[in-house]
């Protein structure tokens, strides 16, 4: 039972404006990519860049009326925002790559500013794309050039999840799944020109795969979260851990092992340092990792209640969000809203999601499809149907009670997967998927848009 959770009406909160589209938002809404989608696995996928937000996403190619969507290969493509403007353009980075949302791209500012925008396929082969922007022109990209990562001559190895660093000395690391779909790595020390593989983070256990969140601490340390599998595999619970240089290191800096430099794993996923203990009422996923002022990590992650159908594809019908955040000596969590039900049949943990805003942990956005506070199903005035709202919600006492407001509700399309992308600005940007999600091979009728929160 969640308790302690006030829902704030409009006039507490953003000023409510009318859409073209009817239902209201808390702000004024941008489309950005008229059909697009994205994973949750790759970062950044949103960032503020000399002005301009960029966000990438996987368009349905035949996701326009007049051309058929499923078995159709998606296009990699880059939105642009100019903030100042107010203009949106858009460029395919690359023509009917694959059809799967898995393909989107991360990026990262490069020296002489322009961008890197690194993606993949999803689970077909070893090679990771690269392409570079123009200088001031995020509209200008080079064709793509690939690199292959090692594969292993026996079981699996597929490369999907980009998620991309630049560490103090000016080395660009990307954390990606590749050797036996486990997390790896590789790197570039000439500004993400030529790449080098550098080796094999973490072993989940001897199922699908585990599942990873990073961030970066100001030191350059990457902190990550992690599962055992995949939680249709297996009841999962939370890991944290901490990659130093050559090391890693446990939440209380405890050095765990080092940093493997081969396609030998560099420790277990359990010999991380447990957040959540998961079991089969409790199956745990995360959905995004950040740091609070003083660096230490928090966590925002979802947990299906109705677990024991896991493989059946009967549960997901009651999933929780959750808060998570490392006090200086433990993890200390919390039930912070009802997520609602699954998105689709077939994948009982997937929700709407949930982000932390980057620059202040106590205030999350998540999608959700019912009543965050009483969990009761969201009808929307406008149709009489169910739909997924953008919630925001702060908490003044380290996550232990919430108060949350709409930002989007009545609606006549789900509102998924929200992103807040680091921006130096007193001002706060808020992008989501707004549309049909069906499932992640190509079946999204979904535009991207966004706006912006004074």
């Amino acid at each position: 039972m969640i308790t302690g959770v006030a829902v704030l009406g409009a006039a507490c909160g953003e000023p409510v404006v009318e859409s073209d589209a009817k239902p209201w938002v808390a702000g004024s809404l941008k489309v950005l990519n008229d059909n697009g989608a994205w994973s949750w696995f790759m970062d950044e996928r949103v960032i503020v860049h000399e002005g301009k937000l960029i966000v990438g996403s996987v368009r349905a190619v035949g996701g326009r009326e007049d051309e058929p969507i499923y078995g159709s290969a998606g296009n990699v493509e880059v939105a642009v925002w100019d903030l100042e403007t107010d203009e949106v353009d858009t460029v395919v980075l690359f023509e009917k790559l694959q059809q799967d949302d898995h393909s989107n791209p991360s990026f990262l500012p490069r020296e002489d500013g322009g961008l890197l925008a690194i993606y993949t396929k999803h689970r077909v082969d070893q090679d990771v794309y690269l392409q570079y922007s123009m200088p001031g022109d995020p509209l200008q990209w080079t064709p793509p050039t690939v690199f292959e990562s090692p594969r292993a001559t026996t079981g699996s190895h597929q490369a999907t999840y980009s998620n991309t660093f630049r560490l103090p000395s000016g080395r660009i690391v990307n954390f990606y799944r590749g050797f036996e779909q486990d997390p790896n790595y590789m790197y570039s020390d000439d500004d993400g020109v030529t790449w080098t593989y550098g080796g094999r983070l973490v072993h989940g256990r001897n199922g699908y795969s585990p599942y990873v969140k990073y961030c970066q601490d100001s030191k350059g340390a990457i902190h990550f979260v992690a599962t055992e599998d995949h939680p249709r595999q297996y009841d999962n619970s939370l890991y944290h851990g901490i990659v130093d240089g050559d090391r890693i290191l446990g939440s209380d800096g405890t050095m765990i092992a080092m940093l493997s430099t081969n396609t030998a794993p560099s420790a277990d996923i359990t010999q991380l340092t447990r957040i959540f203990q998961g079991d089969p009422d409790n199956v745990a996923w995360m959905t995004d990792i950040e740091l609070d002022e003083e660096e230490r990590p928090v966590v925002a992650f979802s947990v299906q209640k109705d677990g024991r159908y896991s493989g059946s594809h009967q549960g997901g019908h009651d999933i929780r969000y959750q808060h998570a955040r490392w006090d200086g000596k433990a993890w200390q969590w919390h039930v912070i809203a009802y997520a609602g039900e699954r998105l689709y049949a077939g994948e009982d943990d997937y929700t709407g999601l949930a982000t932390l805003d980057p620059r202040d942990t106590r205030v999350v956005y998540i999608s959700t499809n019912a009543d965050p506070v009483a969990g009761d199903p969201l009808i929307s005035a406008t149709d009489g149907k169910q739909h997924h709202e953008l919630f925001r919600g702060v908490t003044g006492d380290d996550g232990e009670t919430w108060e949350w407001e709409p930002i989007t509700r009545d609606s006549r399309d789900d509102n998924l997967r929200p992103l807040v992308p680091r921006w130096d600005d007193d001002r706060t940007a808020l992008v989501w998927m707004r549309g049909t999600y069906l499932y992640n091979s190509g079946e999204w009728t979904s535009a991207v848009v966004g706006m912006i929160l004074e």
